[in-house]
């Protein structure tokens, strides 16, 4: 009996990474903090996720997240951010979160020509990637 195959979310994931500075706790252990966010089509995180060692920081941050746009308002997220995150961990979820932006920058939700499902050819080594023309005009990271 196979599985029955579920409704491919219509939703995104993004991720990205920053080195944690040296004074964390956790610094040694990781090296790295991660934010990860699921936006919908319109760009609004849906979820938000972090790598921060405690669940009190990871819930804070996905609370000061969730609604937000990854399209417009970037500047504002960060402020955010920066004004009410008040960790020793700050600055490198800022830059992760600058990192998020940047792969939204590359995706469908900046590049429409990207917005159809690729199909990998026969050959096995995955679609070729297509040439990119324009950035997303919503982009405002400072």
């Amino acid at each position: 009996m196979s599985a029955a195959r579920t409704e491919e979310p219509q939703t995104y994931l993004f991720s990205g990474y920053a080195r944690l500075p040296q004074d964390v706790s956790h610094q040694a252990v990781r090296g790295r903090v991660g934010v990860i966010l699921e936006v919908d089509e319109q760009g609004l995180i849906l979820a938000a996720s972090s790598t921060l060692m405690t669940d009190l920081a990871r819930d804070y941050l996905a609370r000061l997240l969730r609604g937000r746009s990854v399209l417009s308002g970037r500047a504002e997220t960060e402020a955010l951010v920066r004004h009410r995150y008040r960790g020793h961990s700050q600055g490198a979820l800022i830059f992760a979160l600058r990192r998020v932006f940047e792969m939204v920058d590359q995706s469908p939700l900046c590049r429409p020509e990207q917005g159809d499902i690729p199909v990998a050819p026969e050959s096995g080594r995955g679609p070729e990637p297509e040439p990119h023309s324009a950035d997303c005009s919503n982009s405002e990271t400072a």
